[in-house]
Parts: structure tokens; C-alpha cells; sequence
């Protein structure tokens, strides 16, 4: 079995902290595998709540590499 800390890091997102505003790594506040979103942030351990928000896709842009 992995310790806590490990399972954290695995279900772990990257998204803007208001509080470091800037994008930092934030880890599920709770631990018992439910997708609440609420989160933690690694770096100065404020509470980050993550909506679900759908976004239009726009008009597919096609780019050539050469």
C-alpha cells in the first residue's frame, strides 16, 4: 500500500492559487477518493474550490508544421 502523501500526488491538479496568484500544485483536501473539488494548495496550504465549467469548442485551427 502507498502512503497518503503518494495517493495525494496522484489525483494532484495544476491550477491558479488566489492567494500565490500563480499556478501552483494543488492536492484534494480530502482523502476518502471523492471528487469534491475542493483542494489544498502545496504552497501556502489555502483552500481552492475547482468548478467543472464546459467551454465551447471554437473553430478547429489547423497549423503545418513546415
Amino acid at each position: 500500500m502507498e502512503n497518503a502523501s503518494e495517493l495525494l500526488m496522484l489525483r494532484g491538479v495544476v491550477a491558479s492559487c488566489a492567494d500565490c496568484a500563480v499556478e501552483q500544485v494543488l492536492v484534494p483536501a480530502d482523502d476518502d477518493g471523492r471528487e469534491t473539488g475542493v483542494y489544498c494548495c502545496t504552497v501556502c496550504d489555502a483552500a481552492v474550490f475547482l468548478l467543472d465549467i464546459p467551454v465551447p469548442m471554437g473553430e478547429r485551427v489547423s497549423r503545418s508544421a513546415a
